[in-house]
């Protein structure tokens, strides 16, 4: 039905009139041209479903113009804080502490991405006491010249590890950060101890200056096993040696250092008898080293 072809009627000609009936001329126009035209089929309209779906659409559409416009572009933080880390960035310097060492290295991360730093962090094995302290960072990238990344940890933390972190203004390049866990029985440790701070030692025991003989008998009592260094010493103290199998250390050689490389395990350094010409002895075939701890397939 064609609503521009209906009779016009007024409001006075239909007053008063029984539902149903028409006596006015306009009113029995308008109700023939209604009954004549033909009924097609019923359809229920979706009119208000229609609307309803057109209002929430012109809400969204409002709602994302209203974020595109208000909400900034947002750039690296200048400081950021979760379970794991807290982070605080100034022109060259990233401030870090260390709060849980034992959060998923994903949440160090994310934390290191939230300042801006293409960085990821991996758990390393290390003797017990250095748990939770950050070795590295690795840079596999290259850095401008004269420039570089330097560690330095805080004299005073009330966390596990805090220090600074200063790096280049802009460096964009990749960063491996290790966090230290401990090591499992056995497992060597990918670092022996962080810059600066002394090598794990078995408890107690002084070896420099004492004979091979006499360090050999007390390790074996604490049921540690030993891989032998061999250094030939200059008069100014200075020196270079290699790994040598114990067959051809000498107990009457003087020990040197001692250290903890797995929580069975020490290396002996020591002074290669003066019998015994520089780099005359067979070198040891070194058990297998796993990959440095900040290449991906360590």
């Amino acid at each position: 039905m064609n609503i521009a072809d209906l009779a016009r009627v007024g409001d006075e000609e239909l007053a008063g009139e029984p539902v149903g009936q028409a006596s006015g001329a306009g009113a029995r126009a308008l109700m023939r041209s209604i009954m004549s035209e033909e009924r097609g089929p019923v359809r229920r309209p979706r009119r208000r479903a229609l609307r309803r779906t057109f209002v929430l659409g012109a809400v969204a559409a409002g709602l994302a113009a209203v974020l595109a416009v208000t909400l900034p572009v947002a750039g690296p933080a200048t400081e950021y804080a979760n379970a794991a880390v807290t982070l605080k960035t100034g022109d060259d310097f990233i401030d870090v502490a260390i709060t849980d060492p034992e959060a998923d290295s994903a949440a160090f991360t994310e934390a290191f991405k939230a300042v801006g730093l293409d960085a990821q962090v991996r758990k390393i094995p290390v003797a017990s006491q250095y748990a939770g302290m950050l070795f590295g960072p690795a840079t596999p990238g290259s850095f401008p010249p004269g420039t570089g990344v330097i560690v330095t940890k805080a004299g005073t933390c009330a966390s596990v590890w805090c220090g600074t972190v200063s790096m280049p203004t802009g460096y964009k390049g990749r960063i491996v950060f290790g966090i230290g866990r401990p090591a499992a029985p056995g497992e060597r440790y990918a670092v022996i101890a962080p810059p600066g701070v002394p090598e794990p030692v078995p408890d107690g025991l002084e070896v420099r200056g004492k004979s091979v003989g006499e360090i050999r008998a007390e390790l074996a009592r604490r049921g540690l096993k030993i891989e032998y260094v061999v250094m030939w010493m200059k008069a100014d103290g200075t020196g270079r040696g290699y790994g040598v199998d114990a067959q051809y250390v000498k107990d009457d050689w003087t020990a040197d250092r001692v250290m903890l490389i797995a929580s069975d395990t020490v290396q002996l350094n020591v002074k290669a008898g003066p019998e015994v010409p520089r780099d005359s002895l067979p070198r040891s075939r070194p058990a297998p080293m796993p990959s440095p701890w900040w290449i991906e397939n360590e």
